[in-house]
């Protein structure tokens, strides 16, 4: 064998060191640095106000739970996850093509030469049976990456594997807030459910009263049928929020993937315990660089601009090497001896000339690629902080509601039970004691879902942020 084969296929390997895929540049974000004026924020450390483990955030154990279960069966999920080993399929694979591909060939045959044949010797054969046994190993068609193509092809299958690694975590982080959110409506339907059911037996106790006092002559006819309008109202009530209760419940195991345990289910009433953690004081507003989804955006934009050096290789040429390495014998048992031994090392090469500007199109075609990524990934930064400050300041509004809504719920509360001990002595009338009720339903209502919509506000926020925050009395021993 040739003493300089290695080397000239070291040399040859070499040249492979040029590249036309631009510098990439992350684009500047096109927001502020801080939140706007009237959203609190932008006072914390980064590193201190940011935590990644949902479960710092998720307080509640029966939630946890659940959303365990959600992670591990839904079928949404397992979809996104399909996808990234396909993503890391593909990028192997972009891997594997700046490798050349070596097999191993045998053969063996038998053939035999008719009589009076003229050989190549220029004689004439008298015919003859002939061996052949061949062992080679080689590669074909192995393309030098002169101009980076394939390097620029690795690279942008690496940023779309990224990506989709970035989708894979906004599906589970939807998920997640997704499954938060419609457990909470159950809880908060299952407190309305129990108000509503409270308020109907006691509209129905009272409307017997009235009935009774019908019957003594005491009462007139039309009050006992407005009694009766009151219960049913009542009544519908109840089945109301029988129906949303059902209808959460569907909506949960659909979302887990499986029918929910009786034992995870919500308990208690809304409001009492908080199922997440509260928000700390201030937030930087840099934390929405950590979503995925803007992770996600941010490759796909490398992506493209790796695209740009692919397409720009085609106006080079490729180089591409031939090699192999065996034995040829006529003698199977001289097959693996010294004269047997042959190589072969082969370099082709090609360029195209004319195209019609199709070579134009496509650079031209992978540079607006490149403009709309960016633009993708500016309006998904924009989208983000929008997201995040409208969740800011939303909870600044509903803390006060909250607070308020409180206040009127225990104003009603003692209305009733004065209008109750009023008609009880016989100085107020039945009607003014049930329109304190339905009164102190409504506030009990209102209360609820202020409640619900502040719960699912911090969820919100959750995402927004892209995984939440860790609260300040977990920060000390971090803060020293």
């Amino acid at each position: 064998m040739n003493s300089s084969l290695p080397f000239t296929c070291l040399t040859l390997l070499l040249l492979g060191g040029c590249s036309l895929e631009p510098t990439y540049q992350r684009p500047d974000a096109p927001i502020d640095q801080q939140w706007p004026a009237n959203t609190k924020g932008a006072v914390a450390d980064p590193k201190l106000a940011f935590q990644e483990d949902w479960h710092t955030f998720i307080t509640d154990p029966r939630l946890r739970q659940v959303i365990d279960l959600a992670l591990e069966n839904n079928r949404g999920l397992r979809q996104y996850a399909a996808s990234v080993e396909e993503s890391r399929a593909e990028s192997d694979g972009a891997h594997a093509s700046l490798f050349p591909s070596i097999g191993i060939n045998t053969y063996a045959g038998r053939s035999k030469i008719p009589p009076l044949v003229r050989t190549q010797g220029g004689g004439v054969s008298s015919g003859s049976l002939d061996n052949t046994f061949q062992a080679t190993a080689g590669f074909t068609s192995y393309e030098l990456d002169l101009f980076g193509r394939l390097r620029s092809q690795r690279n942008a299958a690496d940023a779309r594997f990224e990506a989709s690694e970035a989708d894979y975590q906004t599906a589970r982080l939807g998920l997640i807030g997704e499954v938060a959110s419609t457990w909470l409506t159950l809880k908060a339907n299952q407190t309305l459910l129990n108000l509503a059911q409270s308020t109907y037996q006691s509209q129905q106790h009272y409307g017997d009263l009235l009935r009774s006092s019908y019957n003594a002559g005491s009462t007139a006819r039309i009050d006992v049928h407005q009694g009766d309008a009151m219960t049913n109202t009542a009544a519908v009530q109840v089945n109301t929020y029988r129906m949303k209760v059902a209808q959460n419940l569907n909506a949960l195991r659909v979302l887990v993937g499986q029918p929910v345990p009786d034992q995870l289910l919500p308990v208690g009433d809304l409001g009492k315990t908080l199922a997440t953690a509260d928000v700390p004081s201030g937030l930087p507003s840099s934390l929405i660089q950590r979503r995925p989804d803007i992770m996600s955006a941010e490759a796909l934009l490398r992506a493209s601009n790796a695209d740009i050096g692919a397409a720009r290789s085609a106006y080079f040429p490729t180089l591409s090497l031939t090699g192999a390495l065996g034995s040829l014998s006529g003698d199977f048992s001289k097959l693996l001896t010294g004269p047997a031994q042959f190589w072969q090392l082969a370099a082709a090469g090609s360029m195209t000339l004319i195209d019609g500007g199709q070579r134009r199109a496509v650079v031209d075609a992978s540079h607006a690629r490149y403009d709309a990524n960016t633009a993708a990934y500016e309006g998904t930064v924009q989208n983000a902080f929008r997201e995040a400050a409208d969740a800011l300041n939303a909870r600044q509004e509903m803390l006060a509601q909250v607070a308020a809504q409180q206040r009127l719920v225990g104003d009603y509360q003692e209305a009733w039970r004065q209008s109750r001990l009023r008609f009880e002595a016989g100085l107020d009338s039945y009607f003014s004691t049930m329109d304190a009720q339905r009164s102190l339903f409504a506030a009990q209502q209102e209360y609820l879902n202020l409640e619900l919509a502040r719960e699912v506000n911090q969820i919100d926020l959750y995402k927004a942020l892209g995984g939440g925050w860790t609260p300040p009395k977990l920060n000390v021993a971090d803060a020293k």
